[in-house]
Parts: C-alpha cells; structure tokens; sequence
C-alpha cells in the first residue's frame, strides 16, 4: 500500500511538473535578443546629450541616442540616429519631417513596410513661450514603453528585421530597454517578438 501511494505521488508530480513546462514562454532560436537599458538624460538647458549604443556586439557603434533641451525657447528633441548606414527605421513623414514610428506590441514588421530609412526623430516638441501650451509635437508620447522597428541590411542584399522597446519620459529622459533581430534575412517579426 505504501509503494502505491509514492507511485501515486511521483505520477502527479511528473504531471504537473510538465504541465508546468508546457506554460512556459519558449524563445525563437532564429531571434538574437537582448536587455540593454540604455539611458539617457538632459536636464540641462541649452545643452545637447548623445550617448552611442552598440546592439549587436561587433564592436563598431551601432545607434546614438541625443537630446536636445533648449528650454528657454520651448524646444526639445529626442532623437536616435544609426551611425552605421545598413540599419534604417520604420518611419513615416509628419508635415515634411521624417520621424521614426513607434508601434504597438505585436504589430508585425516586415519587408513589405514601405517607409524606411534613416530617420531619427523619436520625439519633438514645441512650447509656446508665453503659456507653455503645446504649439507642435510629434514622434513617440511620454507614456509608458513603446516600439522600434528597425532592419540591417546584410552582405547578400536582403535585410535582417527587428524592434526596440524605448521608453521617453517629459522630454529629458529616453531609455532603450530591450532589443531583438531576426537571424534569418527578409523574414518578419513581430514587435516584442522573442
């Protein structure tokens, strides 16, 4: 009787400890991701502050992140700029200017999207002096962490795809938080894919 209760107990043990397996998130192996928490602060009126991040690891500086603070004239700028021409951003035009799109989890990015390019304006705002009221803003919001798209070309001709979550905080603050890219050339991914 006693050698039936241990059966017993390790048979529901060994069920729950793999229907415990099967909630478990498992990642692409053909998605290369990574935490960075990259940050960057201007407090400083009229003064600029880049900072260079290296993504992938080659050694070379992939992006810079900049902000711009002039106070005193109601302008502020947050931008991400590729230092190496093979990587280019999801963007789109907002009355001329070429701005980086952010995107919601889960939004697939691939070859079809048509707008890329090196684009570098994550956010942009403009105070009226007088009130302080908002004359213009676009490029990402100040709320909570927010989606990149963006691809590497390869030495075939084809791209690799992939996102970065950002997070931008009243217009002095940009953290990069976290990235991947797809190890297989011209396949898509998803934003928060891993």
């Amino acid at each position: 009787m006693f050698i039936k209760k241990i059966q017993l107990y390790a048979i529901l043990l060994l069920l729950f400890s793999t229907a415990g397996c099967k909630n478990e998130a498992i990642n692409n192996p053909d998605i290369e991701d990574a935490v960075l928490d990259v940050f960057l602060e201007n407090t400083e009126p009229l003064l600029t502050k880049f900072k260079e991040v290296n993504i992938i690891g080659e050694g070379d500086v992939d992006f810079s992140i900049g902000i711009d603070n002039q106070e005193d004239a109601g302008l502020y700028y947050i931008d991400l700029y590729a230092y190496d021409s093979k990587y280019e951003f999801l963007g789109y035009y907002d009355s001329g200017d070429e701005v980086i799109k952010n995107m919601e989890k889960d939004t697939d990015i691939q070859p079809s999207d048509t707008i890329w390019g090196p684009f570098s304006p994550l956010h942009y705002l403009i105070l009226n002096s007088d009130d302080g009221s908002v004359v213009r803003e676009f490029g990402f919001t100040d709320i909570g962490d927010q989606y990149i798209a963006f691809r590497k070309k390869n030495s075939a001709g084809g791209y690799f795809y992939g996102w970065m979550l950002v997070n931008i905080e009243r217009s002095k603050k940009v953290t990069i938080k976290e990235y991947a890219l797809h190890k297989i050339a011209d396949t898509p991914i998803k934003a928060g894919e891993k």
